[in-house]
C-alpha cells in the first residue's frame, strides 16, 4: 500500500517536472536561445548535480525571469541527468518546429510576393 503511494507520488512529481521542463524550453525557444541551453545543458550533464548547483548560484539573476516555485522545479529536475536528456530532446523539438514555421512563413510570402508581382505584370 506504501509503495503505491509512492510510486502515484512519484508519478505525479514526474508530470510535474515535465511539464515545468516544458514550459523552459519553450521559453529558451522563444527567446532563440537554443543554442547556448543545449551547450549548457550538454556540458553539464556529466556533472549534473554541479550544474544544479550552479543555478542554486545564480537564483538571484535568474528569479527575475521566472516564478520562484518555477525555478526550483528546474533545479530539482536538473539534478537527475534523464531529465537533462528530455529536456535537451524538448528543446530540439521546439525549436525544429521554430524553424520549420519560420521556413513556412517565408515560403508563403515570397509566394505572395511573387503573385502580386505577376497581378500587376498582367494589369499593366
Amino acid at each position: 500500500m506504501w509503495a503505491m503511494k509512492d510510486h502515484e507520488r512519484a508519478e505525479e512529481k514526474r508530470e510535474e517536472h515535465r511539464e515545468a521542463m516544458d514550459r523552459f524550453a519553450a521559453k529558451v525557444v522563444d527567446w532563440r536561445m537554443t543554442a547556448p541551453a543545449i551547450m549548457f545543458l550538454e556540458s553539464s550533464k556529466p556533472l549534473s548535480f554541479l550544474g544544479n548547483q550552479a543555478l542554486i548560484f545564480f537564483q538571484p539573476i535568474v528569479q527575475s525571469i521566472f516564478s520562484f516555485k518555477s525555478y526550483d522545479e528546474i533545479v530539482e529536475v536538473l539534478e537527475d541527468r534523464e531529465n537533462i536528456e528530455y529536456l535537451l530532446c524538448k528543446i530540439e523539438e521546439l525549436e525544429a518546429e521554430r524553424r520549420k514555421a519560420e521556413r513556412e512563413g517565408k515560403r508563403k510570402r515570397k509566394e505572395e510576393k511573387l503573385a502580386a508581382k505577376r497581378l500587376k505584370e498582367g494589369s499593366g
